[in-house]
């Protein structure tokens, strides 16, 4: 398989929320439908119909909740994280993503109309090409990835320093990741403290995941 720069398939939603993540934090952000302070902590919703992330507050966020008002042009990302330590994945699907920083992202893309995987990078966020073969033999391994939320969930997986770690997680998370890595790496390795800080990052999400119990097929995990 081979890999290439994104230039489409919601990538505008990705860049727009790394690019504002400033050195320093500005003094105060307002939600991009109705104007008001947000808060530190604060939801965010995809504009299918842009490809954007919207920085939202929490009454503009009830009214998307549970496919509420704009549905079809809004998604409000969800919150909840899920660990999956049954997830059964081979050595050797793994080998055809050809992700040279052993992360990536999965999720289903409503405007390309297809599953995208994507890898952070010092320059931004990098495609893999996941045919709809390997992803239909994951599912079929893993049951759960036909709950994933288009658009706004993803399956993250982390096999960094030989760790075997799989979630389902938020999209703004993986962008989070994606601005991270963008924002510490440093010469060619990346440098110490860009591995700390994916460190700590993973740590995190761990904290915030809850743990999902029997989602794969019976048998020991690949």
């Amino acid at each position: 398989m081979t890999m290439q720069n994104p230039a489409h398939d919601g990538l505008q939603a990705l860049r727009r929320f790394t690019q504002k993540q400033p050195s320093a934090r500005p003094a105060a952000e307002y939600c991009e439908l109705c104007a008001a302070p947000l808060a530190t902590k604060h939801r965010h919703l995809v504009d299918l119909s842009r490809e954007t992330l919207l920085c939202t507050c929490d009454a503009c966020a009830i009214l998307f909740a549970d496919g509420g008002a704009g549905h079809d042009r809004y998604q409000l990302v969800p919150l909840h994280h899920l660990i999956l330590p049954d997830f059964r994945m081979t050595d050797e699907l793994w080998d055809e993503l050809m992700i040279p920083v052993n992360m990536v992202y999965i999720f289903w893309s409503t405007s390309a109309k297809r599953v995208i995987a994507f890898y952070p990078s010092p320059g931004g966020a990098m495609q893999s090409l996941l045919s709809l073969e390997n992803w239909s033999t994951l599912i079929a391994d893993n049951p759960i990835l036909n709950e994933l939320k288009p658009d706004v969930e993803a399956l993250l997986i982390n096999r960094i320093r030989d760790r075997r770690e799989y979630y389902i997680v938020p999209i703004d998370t993986c962008y989070q990741l994606v601005g991270l890595i963008r924002s510490h790496w440093k010469g060619l390795s990346g440098g110490e403290a860009v591995w700390q800080a994916i460190e700590e990052f993973f740590a995190d999400v761990r904290r915030k995941s809850q743990i999902a119990r029997g989602e794969a097929n019976a048998g020991p995990e690949l």
